[in-house]
């Protein structure tokens, strides 16, 4: 009754199960292994796996005597090829082996095995799409961006974008640097809620309203009440947009600076001289929201060595969990010590010093995106 009950088992198995002696000839062989082979049981029974399938089969045999001279299991081991009655067809198989056993001695072999071709090739495919996605995502965020800073005469400058470590998609923070003329610029930095082919047409409107509000006007709060226009003409829900917008002109060999955000955090500045790192303006407005906005205005000198320094809250936002489970942020005052530990270093320096202490703080691995803007004054004319 019970080797009844084992037959119709085997019998009905949805994988293919086959017994195999010690010289590695099939001696019980259900239908589905049968099928997997393309023959019939009866041309099956006598004979080796290479016999059948040379190369394929080959490499099953190996695995077969791996087994039977250890006496112990393998699982879980795949294996790839064509049988030899379906040569142009390659298959995935997921195959476990069982050393068989009586009285403590090694008689034959017991192999499970599981066709695993069309999940092999759905993960293939669902690979070859993320990282199609993948590249599209960082050709649209790269197109958001500008390809390259300009050489500003009495500054040098740099920037750092990062995207999140969670996702293949393009975020929501950017940056500009757009030259008015050889003595004046305008620095942005902005963070639009969301993420993907929607935050890409926003940051996309919020860019582009700004470089062509700058050409009829230099008034940063005309400048970003354009832009909020743009966002509110778009009506995306949940399009929340923050900017940080400063005018830089070089005026002898100091920089002077008038400085708008909205609703972004605000920037900082880190004075050479006593290595203080200042706090610059005051919070205003979001934009996307609402027609009226309040954008105040703040203004400060950079002197020769002195550095202005734009981010996005994925810089003090930053976190990361312990062992115990607890969170730690980054935080504003952790960048006011990295700024004052950078003091005398060039643009670069700085930024690459705040991407490096995000980076070693979130231990690798980036919850949101991050954008850092730093413009260092040289004090040349």
């Amino acid at each position: 009754m019970i080797a009844a009950q084992f037959d119709a088992v085997i019998e009905s198995a949805p994988l293919g199960i086959g017994l195999f002696d010690l010289q590695l000839r099939h001696v019980r062989v259900n239908p589905v292994l049968a099928e997997m082979n393309g023959l019939p049981v009866e041309q099956l029974l006598g004979r080796t796996p290479s016999e059948l399938h040379p190369e394929v089969g080959g490499e099953a045999e190996a695995l077969y005597r791996e087994v039977l001279d250890s006496g112990r299991p393998r699982r879980d081991v795949p294996l790839t090829g064509a049988v030899g009655t379906r040569p142009g067809e390659l298959r995935h198989w997921n195959v476990s082996f069982f050393p068989v056993r009586h009285a403590d001695e090694v008689i034959g072999l017991c192999v499970l095995v599981a066709d695993v071709t069309t999940e092999r090739e759905l993960a293939q495919a669902l690979a070859a799409s993320e990282e199609r996605y993948r590249r599209l995502a960082e050709d649209l965020q790269s197109s958001l961006l500008p390809p390259h800073l300009p050489h500003l005469p009495g500054a040098d400058v740099a920037a750092v974008y990062q995207p999140s470590s969670a996702r293949a998609t393009v975020g929501g923070d950017f940056y500009d640097l757009i030259e008015l003329d050889g003595s004046s610029w305008l620095m942005v930095i902005g963070d639009v809620e969301g993420t993907g082919p929607v935050a890409a047409a926003r940051t996309a409107a919020a860019r582009y309203a700004i470089r062509a509000a700058v050409v009829r006007t230099t008034d940063l709060v005309d400048v970003l009440r354009t832009v909020n226009e743009v966002l509110l003409r778009q009506g995306a829900p949940n399009g929340t947009c923050t900017i940080a917008c400063v005018l830089a002109e070089r005026i002898a060999d100091r920089v002077e600076l008038r400085v708008v955000s909205a609703g972004h955090p605000l920037p900082l500045v880190l004075r050479d001289g006593t290595g203080a790192v200042e706090e610059l303006g005051a919070p205003g407005s979001l934009l996307g929201i609402l027609p009226g906005i309040d954008l105040p205005v703040a203004t400060t000198t950079l002197r020769g060595g002195d550095v202005l320094v734009l981010y996005t809250d994925g810089v003090t936002e930053a976190r990361y969990r312990d062992g115990e489970g607890a969170v730690h942020q980054f935080g504003e005052e952790q960048l006011r010590s990295v700024l004052a530990a950078a003091r005398g270093g060039s643009a670069v320096d700085v930024a690459a010093a705040v991407e490096a202490s995000v980076m070693e703080f979130q231990r690798g691995r980036r919850a949101d995106d991050l954008a850092v803007l730093v413009l260092r004054a040289t004090g040349g004319s």
